[in-house]
């Protein structure tokens, strides 16, 4: 769905991603790939990041020696988007490797959404309230582990310095049903991250905490954005019932001390 607020959410997330991997947003629009050395000041930690919105392809990387390989390898104009098949992916996390990289690895495919449309406040089912956590109560629910990925895990403490606020479902035994996280991902534009425990799904949890965090980001001033694993179905579909719309796709080759 094309609306007056996806275009300017779209407008803003790829001024944004184009600015944190060095390239510029008209590259988006190329149909080829385009290979950078990313901005030092950058917030993405990975040692490559592969982009896309669906014509052009951006493949950016925190090491100069990746570029030459990742040019002789990108795929032809109009092919631009097989820079997420493993070939690639594990073809650049194995030079790196020989690069002195140890244990780099690729990562499968994320995709990203943006806002379309602000809807209303959803009412929880009865018996169900929701909170804002404090960081005390965050980081005991942290330790629980079936909320990482609105909270992080315990050892992200790159993610977890930019987290924003949290909002918890609390069900009328007092058990934590679902959180949902805010991170402050990119200058101006806040990530939402969510988890439902499992004996809850389906329960509507999930969109009423997630229309929840969008209007609390924009009545900060920012925008939102949601983004999904690839076989996240259940996730993807949230997302939709909550206003947002796929605008781009992302993978990565990263060392695990990137991920921390």
């Amino acid at each position: 769905m094309t609306t007056p607020l996806y275009r300017e959410s779209s407008a803003v997330l790829r001024d944004a991603l184009a600015q944190q991997m060095g390239c510029s947003p008209g590259d988006y629009q190329s149909h080829q790939v385009t290979v950078v050395e990313r901005p030092v000041d950058s917030r993405e930690p990975h040692l490559a990041l592969v982009t896309t919105m669906g014509a052009g392809s951006v493949v950016s990387v925190r090491d100069a020696r990746l570029i030459p390989w990742a040019q002789e390898h990108a795929p032809p104009v109009n092919r631009n988007q097989q820079i997420f098949l493993p070939s690639f992916l594990e073809g650049m996390a194995g030079f790196a490797r020989e690069l002195g990289f140890e244990g780099a690895k690729s990562h499968s495919a994320s995709g990203g959404c943006v806002l379309a449309e602000e809807l209303p406040a959803q009412p929880l089912p009865a018996g169900f309230t929701v909170r804002e956590l404090s960081l005390e109560a965050a980081a005991a629910l942290r330790e629980d582990g079936r909320f990482d990925n609105a909270l992080g895990e315990a050892d992200e403490q790159r993610r977890i310095a930019r987290s924003r606020t949290a909002f918890a479902v609390t069900a009328s035994d007092g058990s934590t049903a679902a959180v949902c996280g805010v991170w402050d991902q990119y200058p101006g534009i806040d990530e939402i991250g969510l988890d439902v425990a499992r004996e809850h799904r389906g329960s509507g949890l999930a969109s009423v905490l997630t229309i929840h965090a969008v209007h609390w980001i924009r009545q900060q001033g920012r925008w939102p954005i949601y983004t999904y694993g690839f076989t996240n179905v259940r996730s993807m579909n949230n997302a939709l019932r909550c206003g947002f719309r796929p605008l781009w796709f992302l993978s990565a080759v990263y060392v695990p001390a990137d991920m921390r």
